[in-house]
Order: structure tokens, then C-alpha cells, then sequence
């Protein structure tokens, strides 16, 4: 297999990315589509989210379900109902041991 070509140039060196933080889990709990921003930007950074949709009506958390779903879906992740209307989105290489 071939290898990718090296940087060029003085003091460049190809250096692994940091591993993400993945001890924190974060709880969000979005009032309306708009907050389900923030669902993807931890969940891209590589830490689970649980999504609390408690507070919302069926109809205005089918969207955000459905967002959920395909992110989890185009990263590879993994999306698991923990409880009515809560969600746990677990990124790609991850496993949550419920035990």
C-alpha cells in the first residue's frame, strides 16, 4: 500500500490529530430546532450527547430526531432511545457499555 506524500517545506511534520475529549458526556435538552446546532457540534467534536426532547411536542421533536439520525448515520455513529424522547448519540469508535 502507498503511503501519502510528506509535507514539504522546514519544520513541517505530519502530526496526528488530539483524540477528542471523551470523558464527558453532554446532556442537552433543545426547546426548538434552532438549539439542535449545538447536538452536532459536540457530537462532530467525538462526544456523546444525550438528547433530552422531554420538554417538546411530538411534532416539533420529530425534526430533531430525524437530524440526529442522519448525523449519527453520515459519522458512522450510533443512536440508541434511552428513554421516552431521550437519545444517546454515540460517535463512530466508541462503545457505551449499559451494563
Amino acid at each position: 500500500m502507498e503511503r501519502p506524500p510528506e509535507p514539504s517545506g522546514p519544520g513541517q511534520r505530519r502530526t496526528p490529530p488530539a483524540p477528542p475529549d471523551m470523558s464527558m458526556v453532554r446532556t442537552l435538552r433543545p426547546r426548538d430546532y434552532n438549539e439542535v446546532l449545538y447536538v452536532g457540534h459536540f457530537y462532530r467534536k467525538g462526544q456523546p450527547v444525550v438528547m433530552d426532547l422531554t420538554g417538546m411536542s411530538d411534532a416539533d421533536a420529530r425534526p430533531l430526531v430525524d437530524f440526529a439520525a442522519g448525523l449519527v448515520f453520515g459519522r458512522s455513529g450510533d443512536m440508541d432511545r434511552i428513554a421516552h424522547k431521550v437519545f444517546l448519540l454515540v460517535p463512530p469508535g466508541m462503545v457505551i457499555d449499559g451494563g
